[in-house]
């Protein structure tokens, strides 16, 4: 699926404006500009600068000092968890004629191409006219903002929106987003299988669905791999367990239904739509459950999930069949009313057991389970301990009364 991305200018815009600013030191990054940025890689766009530097043909600067400046920005931004996923400049003289220098579109385009970018669906931010018009002739959205030397002042054609600050800005983009699913990807280490995940997972959603990755403390490449894609990138610090992983994900998630799947390629994303498609037709929960292919499952595994599945359907009425599949979707106001309190793998059990005892309408998606990308990191008797425990935990939880689970 191609990009969304937010466009920003440099002098007036990320950075204080210093006339043909020549120096590293003279170099100064505005006021809640990284949070701004950082605000944007968490729900998915691409950020990409792009600058008139004409400085450069003045000879006022080298393109190396430039570099240098932009290194500095980098890594002021790198303190917040915030990046730039490209720079493009003009070094050109005004009097050149040349195409790359705003408000052209050159830089734009060559941007659009690399990243795969949805121009109808991005953002050109800037303080100046030519930012304005260079977005407009592009198709994209345009946001003016007022910290530049002269606040704006210059900017005659109206944008879309004038902010006072990229922060608001920033807020104000994502405020745009329509998001009616949510898909959740719990991720720990899983630097090989996350990307062919959301490679075919970018395959088959589109513009409704936001894809939150939620990277628990992994010490491998994840949060790289996540990063090129179109998705919010969460992270944990240190590993907390699949159940706090998707926790955080379903406090961010701005859609009414949610979906959540492993990271290692084992569930088949294609069923996603599907998934989706039966929430939005008035299922509750949906489990997708592993039907054929268990023999991938290691055998030790396998048996802990029967007895588990036996007591499940049991005692808490849970309907489908496989209650300990990674791969389900439930409305987002049910998780909320259930109070998960699951640190680690016993996240899908404790939902099941709650959704049993909420009366929830539920489906049963039968799937095949696919083998793993890299190496199992669960620990079976762990797991197995830590769902007995929660099937214990919860034998005389009751859902709260006169709250109406529709």
């Amino acid at each position: 699926m191609p990009s969304r991305a937010v466009f920003l200018d440099r002098d007036g815009t990320i950075a204080r404006d210093v006339h043909y600013c020549r120096r590293v030191e003279d170099f100064e990054v505005l006021p809640t500009v990284p949070q701004a940025i950082r605000l944007l890689n968490e729900n998915g766009f691409r950020v990409v600068m792009i600058t008139n530097q004409s400085g450069i043909a003045r000879g006022y600067f080298t393109g190396e000092t430039l570099d240098q400046i932009h290194q500095k920005m980098k890594a002021e931004l790198a303190k917040y968890n915030a990046w730039v996923d490209a720079i493009y400049y003009c070094p050109h003289h005004p009097d050149d004629g040349c195409d790359c220098r705003k408000p052209g579109t050159a830089l734009f385009l060559s941007a659009a191409k690399e990243f795969d970018i949805d121009l109808g669906r991005s953002y050109v931010v800037g303080d100046m006219q030519m930012d304005i018009d260079a977005g407009a002739a592009l198709g994209c959205k345009t946001v003016a903002v007022t910290t530049g030397p002269d606040h704006g002042k210059n900017i005659v054609d109206p944008p879309d929106y004038v902010a006072d600050s990229l922060f608001t800005a920033a807020e104000r983009i994502v405020g745009d987003l329509s998001v009616v699913t949510t898909i959740i990807v719990p991720a720990f280490n899983e630097e090989r299988g996350l990307p062919v995940v959301l490679e075919k997972l970018f395959s088959v959603v589109d513009a409704d669905y936001e894809v939150i990755v939620v990277d628990d403390g992994s010490t491998d490449r994840t949060p790289e791999v996540a990063s090129r894609f179109p998705c919010r990138v969460v992270r944990h610090k240190r590993n907390r367990g699949k159940g706090e992983a998707l926790r955080t994900g379903i406090a961010l998630a701005r859609g009414k239904h949610i979906i959540w799947l492993d990271s290692d390629d084992t569930y088949p994303t294609d069923r996603i739509p599907d998934i989706a498609k039966a929430l939005s037709d008035g299922a509750d929960l949906v489990y997708a459950s592993r039907m054929t292919g268990r023999e991938r499952i290691p055998a030790f595994n396998r048996v802990g999930n029967a007895v588990f599945r036996l007591l499940i359907r049991g005692i808490y009425d849970f309907e489908p069949y496989d209650p300990c599949t990674g791969l389900c979707g439930a409305k987002r106001h049910h998780l909320e009313a259930m109070g998960l309190r699951s640190h680690k793998f016993a996240i899908e059990p404790e939902i099941a057991m709650k959704a049993g005892r909420m009366k929830l309408r539920m489906l049963d998606m039968p799937i095949e389970y696919h083998p793993r990308i890299g190496q199992a990191k669960l620990n079976g008797v762990k797991v197995g301990f830590e769902d007995m425990l929660m099937i214990l935990r919860l034998l005389f939880w009751q859902p709260k009364k006169g709250v109406r689970y529709e």
